[in-house]
């Protein structure tokens, strides 16, 4: 296998796209904060065949103007930010912890980190935990991880917050060290910001030749960084037009490298909300305006369908959906008997 060939995603089952439920976001109404709920819903989710549950990597949650200002997202993309309502945060599980055990309350369902930050724990301690998950869940693991962007959260816990351009670079080497660990008999690795000399990683993954790896990201030169050492990139809240612009840069940087592009994905996180009410689709679009309305599935379940299938025609064949109010709305059964069922391959 070469530098420039980590292997392909995980295929979805059943021929569709590859459907994931975000079971936690750091904005208010878009994460489970116990864990008796969020293992009833995953388990919900599993039953209608969603492929995958995700949780974020976060120890605080945001109000939604903080994070309009925070995670980068502005008020030009999603009209005025909407005044903060009620506590800064909210009840969040540390995502390790709980996909533990969340491997051990499922079955089927892969089990993934969208995104970890990269900043939070060195990559081959990393690569350890993620190889043990994997074989705790025999094979189910999907690692996600980003260069971080929450540094009201590094600030609050006492870690360091470099400049964009160094967590960046630290995040593609963080990525060799990952493989470096999982693949090799005598993992050496000696870069600018990790050298690791001997980080046997015993037992290893059961996936083969690695878990997959996908980045979370929006920027050109992070896109570059996935296209040559990971299994696909994701983005959050684009439109489908945008997403076909970078599916095909990403086929572009490709075959640059010569790397066939049907073996890299490209996945995107949405807010999906099917409802018949015209009203209650308003009521959502103002509740969740700190997220860009290209961001925001939602209207009768034809309607979510056939927005879903822009995606698929523009490139896209992994979904991540957050879905408001998970544990108290019936959303999360619409979306299993009135779309997941209805979601062809492309």
């Amino acid at each position: 296998m070469t530098d420039t060939d980590p292997g392909t995603p995980a295929p979805p089952r059943g021929g569709g796209p590859h459907v994931g439920l975000i079971l936690a976001l750091t904005i208010r109404g878009l994460s489970v904060g116990n864990y008796p709920d969020m293992a009833r819903v995953a388990r919900t989710a599993e039953s209608h065949g969603f492929d995958s549950a995700w949780l974020c990597d976060h120890f605080l949650t945001l109000s939604p103007d903080d994070y309009v200002r925070d995670a980068g997202i502005t008020a030009e993309a999603s009209g005025e930010a909407p005044e903060s309502q009620g506590p800064s945060s909210i009840p969040l599980l540390e995502c390790w912890t709980a996909l533990s055990a969340l491997s051990r309350d499922t079955t089927s369902l892969r089990l993934g980190t969208s995104v970890l930050c990269n900043s939070y724990r060195y990559p081959a301690v990393l690569a350890k935990m993620a190889a043990t998950l994997d074989v705790i869940s025999e094979g189910r693991v999907d690692l996600g991880l980003g260069a971080g962007w929450f540094q009201q959260e590094f600030e609050a816990y006492g870690i360091p917050f470099p400049s964009t351009g160094d967590r960046v670079s630290a995040l593609a080497e963080s990525l060799q060290v990952l493989r470096s660990v999982w693949t090799e008999a005598n993992p050496q690795f000696h870069g600018e910001f990790y050298t690791i000399d001997g980080a046997i990683c015993d037992p290893p993954p059961v996936q083969q030749p690695h878990p997959p790896l996908w980045i979370g990201g929006e920027g050109p030169r992070v896109s570059r960084i996935a296209v040559r050492h990971a299994n696909g990139v994701n983005v959050r809240w684009w439109s489908a037009g945008k997403c076909a612009e970078r599916r095909a840069l990403l086929d572009r940087e490709c075959e640059a490298i010569d790397r066939d592009p049907s073996s890299f994905g490209m996945s995107v996180t949405l807010l999906l909300a099917p409802t018949e009410s015209p009203e209650a689709a308003e009521r959502l679009r103002a509740r969740f305006s700190s997220i860009p309305d290209s961001g925001l599935i939602t209207g009768s379940a034809q309607a979510c369908l056939e927005q879903i299938r822009e995606y698929q025609a523009a490139g896209i064949d992994h979904f991540l959906f957050t879905i408001p109010d998970v544990a108290d709305s019936d959303h999360l059964d619409v979306v299993g008997e009135q779309i997941l069922p209805h979601l062809d391959a492309a």
